[in-house]
């Protein structure tokens, strides 16, 4: 791994960069960033349902283990409350699945003490089953579940969850949940970044979809018309400022091995330079539609359900069997 490139004054990795890729790193920088900001550990806390405020009482109360050593075997990350509660929390990226994890480590809970047992499964795995075994709650997560607690207004400030939500999306291609995003795009800068160099900028954001569609306005003025012309398959997701591309080479060959392509990007990415970090999505070739796709149109109550009308909102991601289904009507 190369820290600091020759001709750079400084790296551009953050401390979680060097973990690695692997699913321990995601674990760590997790349970690193629940340790570390209080408001990251509590919303968590509050989303599996654990009863216990944020005080500074409460905070100091609760511990953080890694990898702690079992009879039934090293867990991954607990997190307790030796009065109130005691959360045993197993990681898996990629297609890693959960088998013998989910009755591995009941033993591991103290039945007895009348305190509330979570058993959590944090996969890339779509699963929103919750089970529940002699008082022991079991809940499945997605990491999109994750980036979803911690991308919001009272949490992106805080550098640390920005690093971690950086991090995993950047490392861990989390697209699972998320199938096409689709954008409204008039702005003639931006316009060229698609069409020209085959790149979707943005405000920051976490999170990666499988596929970007933009929406070509009516006062964009292109020949391709109103609607949704294109459709292009998201190789990889990168959140820079644009003089800092060049550092990025090594993630960039990750995302594809196609050469002309990267120096498509890059030039994509420099293209009318700001100082300010956005979020970059790097596509593959757009594929031309045989029709535009459009907004639902008129005034009724439950337009655009599953779809979109009118202003589209921010982050609008749409199903692969919604979009077919616009493209047969």
């Amino acid at each position: 791994m190369i820290i600091k490139k020759v001709g750079h004054s400084k790296s551009i990795l953050k401390p979680f960069d060097l973990l690695g890729n692997d699913e321990t790193a995601l674990s760590k920088a997790f349970s690193y960033t629940l340790a570390n900001e209080p408001k990251a550990l509590f919303t968590f806390l509050q989303f599996l349902g654990v009863k216990n405020k944020f005080t500074e009482k409460n905070l100091k109360e609760v511990s953080i283990n890694i990898e702690k050593v079992r009879d039934e075997g090293r867990t991954d990350i607990e997190i307790k409350n030796l009065n109130k509660f005691h959360i045993i929390i197993e990681c898996k990226v990629r297609k890693n699945k959960v088998k013998k994890q989910r009755t591995q480590y009941i033993k591991s809970f103290d039945k007895n003490s009348k305190i509330q047992n979570i058993l959590c499964f944090i996969t890339q795995e779509r699963d929103a089953n919750i089970q529940k075994i002699n008082d022991i709650t079991i809940i499945n997560l997605s990491w999109l579940d994750i980036i979803d607690i911690f991308n919001n207004k009272n949490l992106i400030n805080k550098s640390i969850v920005k690093d971690f939500l950086e991090f995993s999306s950047r490392n861990y291609k989390m697209n699972t949940l998320k199938e096409i995003l689709i954008q409204d795009l008039s702005d003639k800068t931006e316009m060229k970044r698609f069409k020209e160099f085959f790149i979707y900028k943005r405000d920051e954001t976490f999170g990666t979809p499988l596929y970007f569609a933009p929406y070509f306005t009516k006062n964009a003025e292109q020949q391709e018309g109103e609607g949704i012309p294109y459709l292009s398959k998201v190789l990889g997701v990168l959140t820079l400022k644009p003089e800092d591309i060049d550092l990025f080479e090594e993630n960039l060959h990750q995302f594809t091995d196609d050469k002309d392509l990267i120096k498509k990007w890059v030039d994509g990415v420099k293209l009318k330079q700001s100082d300010k970090i956005h979020t970059y999505y790097f596509l593959d070739t757009p594929l031309k539609l045989n029709k535009n796709l459009k907004k639902d149109g008129g005034i009724k109550t439950g337009r655009g359900k599953n779809w979109i009308a009118a202003a589209i909102p921010k982050n609008r991601n749409v199903s692969f069997e919604e979009f077919a289904k616009r493209m047969m009507l």
